[in-house]
């Protein structure tokens, strides 16, 4: 076994250990469990970027090429996201139950993925296609995060509505709880939509740039292309609500919510559908 599969498969083994402990520490009520679950969590992080850097020197290029390594850089993009909000704010560990769990079944697809390098061809080999595929990874990250900031506010949402009163919500206090008040987690929803809408702006500029690099125009309406439009408008139409129609709390938690699946249908599922020119992107073929 070569010295990135070791370090991939320990990263494997470590976030499916701190998914097990976020899941036991979010029914039994554990902080401290959950807390361990963020350092188990962490060694996995940390293997996992020095078999990155092992497969960059060994291919010449960054993890952009091919299902393994565009998948499982989504997992490190995620995991990523997760660790700086949780130094930003201590509290939001616990949304780590959802978070990992959903980053080791993307690494785990990537690893049963062929794994053989991509060679990098011309149309490949620029500057604008990783600054392209960078912006995609982070944009995916923010709204991610936003969908599960969003989903955290409707189950908070739904349990404080059928309390009764004070002392009932006392006796059904949860990990869930220790996070701030409904009113803050709106507010990093919409954050985190705002930042993944302008990042997945700034990845279909410097993607339109690539492709007039590599193939001699701004926008062919590609199936990739179109979604990525599609996904665009729908943002930008939630932001719309938020901004000019007035939605907050639960009803944005719902748009945040109702958005992802056309986001991961557009990076995911299009290239797989669709006869694309961006399939040198997901599969290595021209």
């Amino acid at each position: 076994m070569t010295r990135e599969l070791f370090l991939m498969w320990t990263t494997v083994i470590m976030y499916a250990l701190a998914s097990g402990l976020f899941i036991i520490a979010t029914v039994f009520q554990k902080e401290k469990l959950s807390f361990g679950a963020l350092a188990v969590m962490f060694i996995g992080f940390i293997a996992q970027s020095l078999a990155i850097v092992v497969r960059w020197i060994a291919t010449g290029h960054g993890p952009y090429l091919g299902f393994y390594e565009v998948v499982s850089m989504m997992a490190w993009f995620a995991i990523l996201m997760l660790i700086c909000i949780v130094v930003y704010r201590r509290a939001f560990h616990v949304i780590g139950v959802a978070v990992v769990p959903i980053a080791l079944i993307m690494l785990g697809a990537a690893m049963f993925a062929p794994k053989s390098p991509l060679e990098i061809t011309p149309t490949l080999a620029s500057v604008w296609l990783q600054i392209h595929v960078t912006f995609a990874k982070v944009s995916y990250s923010a709204l991610f995060l936003s969908f599960v900031l969003g989903i955290i506010y409707l189950i908070r949402e739904r349990r404080h509505s059928d309390d009764m009163s004070g002392s009932a919500l006392e006796e059904k206090r949860t990990l869930l709880d220790k996070l701030p008040d409904q009113p803050v987690l709106d507010t990093l929803v919409y954050r985190f939509v705002s930042a993944g809408f302008l990042l997945w702006t700034l990845m279909m500029i410097t993607g339109a740039i690539w492709a007039n690099e590599a193939w001699g125009r701004y926008w062919g309406w590609d199936a990739i292309e179109t979604w990525s439009l599609i996904t665009w408008m729908v943002y930008a139409i939630v932001l719309h609500l938020r901004l000019t129609m007035g939605y907050t709390g639960k009803r944005f938690a719902w748009c945040a919510v109702v958005a992802m699946p056309v986001m991961l249908f557009s990076l995911i599922g299009v290239p797989f559908l669709y006869n694309s020119i961006h399939s040198a992107y997901i599969s290595g073929m021209e």
